[in-house]
């Protein structure tokens, strides 16, 4: 569940593809740029960067997802390799613009992965990192894929011994992604037994769709990047984004 296929009605994929959008609006020059999808996941984020910025290298712990990206994506000239975030294999000052989404909360050693992404992005570079905005370290995530989930002061700290200047921004969902959301959450409550995923994906979805559209809401393949919202500064129901510099 935490490595989204890239599915077009597949609302948390839209969301996730989102930020690869989002960011690379952030970035100055990108097209002259060599840029690192540090957890690149499936792949998609990397092919979507790879028809923008100079060259796109796309990073991932597990070797069975690199090697089927290499089959998906391969042909879009970015590149994958199996590497570990905490170890990365590349000199120092590899990179001119890293992107990191929703990674972080997974990593044990924490310290050691920012250490690294320091390390091998240039001076001049930029890190754009997402996480979720949790209510802190002290707190057990409700996710068990997540390690822990930060505030913005302990999101902060980690970051700023690295980067002298780090902007923030949040993301939510906009109004139609939430209409569509709720019409998929009264779908998910009719769940008799657990079977839902038995049931095909696109079947599924077309249910929403139809729940969705006789509430007033969009179907769920008119959901585009656009739907979710990103903003400047920190609300208590975004994610957590900092665009960082050294």
């Amino acid at each position: 569940m935490e490595r989204r296929e890239a599915y077009p009605t597949d609302t948390q994929h839209i969301v996730n593809l989102s930020g690869y959008v989002w960011a690379a609006e952030q970035v100055p020059e990108l097209e002259r740029l060599n840029v690192l999808d540090l957890a690149c996941g499936t792949g998609y984020g990397s092919e979507y960067l790879s028809g923008k910025a100079g060259r796109v290298v796309g990073v991932d712990c597990a070797p069975h997802i690199v090697a089927r990206n290499r089959i998906r994506y391969g042909h879009s000239g970015a590149s994958f390799l199996a590497m570990d975030g905490c170890a990365l294999g590349f000199r120092d000052d590899s990179f001119d613009c890293i992107l990191s989404q929703d990674t972080i909360e997974h990593i044990v050693d924490d310290h050691r992965f920012v250490a690294e992404v320091a390390r091998v992005l240039r001076k001049t570079g930029m890190l754009v990192i997402f996480t979720p905005h949790g209510k802190g370290v002290s707190y057990k995530p409700e996710d068990p894929y997540h390690v822990r989930e930060y505030s913005h002061e302990e999101f902060r700290d980690i970051l700023s011994p690295y980067f002298s200047s780090i902007r923030w921004f949040g993301r939510r969902q906009g109004s139609r992604l939430k209409a569509a959301e709720r019409s998929m959450d009264s779908v998910r409550r009719y769940d008799p037994g657990g079977i839902r995923n038995l049931i095909p994906r696109p079947i599924r979805h077309w249910l929403g769709s139809v729940v969705s559209r006789l509430q007033g809401g969009p179907t769920l393949e008119a959901i585009t990047p656009q739907d979710v919202e990103y903003e400047e500064g920190v609300a208590g129901d975004t994610n957590l984004i900092g665009i960082c510099m050294k």
